[in-house]
């Protein structure tokens, strides 16, 4: 029995270790390249790719027979429910961030394809922006939807084409093509804006929150009026909110 628990135990900790070998950067590996990165043979790997393939927690590129993360993963992680602890111990960084930018301080996640709202700190300036805490918003037409885009999912071309893509405001993105390569650039450039997409008279710039293993946990945001926004300033605030997200990573970690 004790060594049928070790064995069971073994399994699920290599299959553990297969899935920490994607990133964001790296979401398509081989048998080949997850057996040098695990320091183990290609049919061990091989074996553990086919069982977990079956049970749609890994997928299978048929075009180069590459393998990536299924939307198994994406179903539980759905079934989590928000650790109000971690967003508690991530307060403090994101009043810090709204005070020093000057502007409202979003914290969010990526479920069921959309931004979901758990923290949001008001500015010095108290500008109403249309978000509260438990709601949602598309994916396309938001800063932060767009960061989810890029660093959450493996295959955004996918998901962009089975979204939506509705017409928020005459700003708003419509175009797949013009989507897709938007969200290639902000995968280069690591952070995403929303040039009056979602509101009239509203920017917001956003950047990726991501662990110590590369995987994407959340993603924040600093929205103001258009007005303050100028090329200088986002670079500010761009700057700002990557300061913040290295302070998170330990928190998310």
């Amino acid at each position: 029995m004790s060594n049928e628990k070790k064995i069971l135990n073994t399994s699920v900790a290599k299959a553990f270790q297969i899935l920490e070998c994607f990133t964001s950067h790296n979401n398509e590996l081989g048998v080949t390249e997850l057996a040098q990165q695990l320091n183990t043979n290609k049919s061990a790997v091989y074996r553990m790719l086919a069982t977990m393939e079956n049970l749609n927690v890994i997928q299978q590129n048929p075009e180069n027979g590459k393998y990536r993360l299924g939307l198994k993963l994406f179903e539980l992680g759905q079934k989590v429910p928000i650790n109000k602890n971690f967003i508690a111990k991530a307060r403090p960084y994101m009043e810090a961030l709204a005070k020093q930018a000057g502007e409202t301080a979003h914290l969010a996640i990526y479920k069921n394809k959309k931004v979901y709202f758990i923290d949001k700190v008001i500015s010095r300036h108290d500008l109403q922006i249309n978000s509260q805490i438990g709601s949602e918003k598309p994916v396309h037409c938001t800063a932060l939807g767009k960061i989810m885009l890029a660093f959450a999912e493996p295959d955004f071309k996918t998901i962009i084409s089975e979204l939506p893509l509705e017409k928020v405001t005459k700003n708003t993105i419509t175009n797949i093509k013009k989507l897709s390569k938007e969200i290639e650039n902000i995968k280069t450039q690591g952070f995403a804006l929303d040039l009056e997409e979602n509101e009239i008279g509203l920017v917001c710039v956003a950047v990726p929150v991501i662990n110590v293993h590369g995987k994407f946990i959340a993603a924040i945001s600093t929205s103001g009026p258009s007005a303050r926004f100028n090329e200088n300033e986002i670079q500010t605030y761009t700057g700002d909110l990557k300061h913040t997200a290295k302070q998170l990573e330990q928190i998310f970690s």
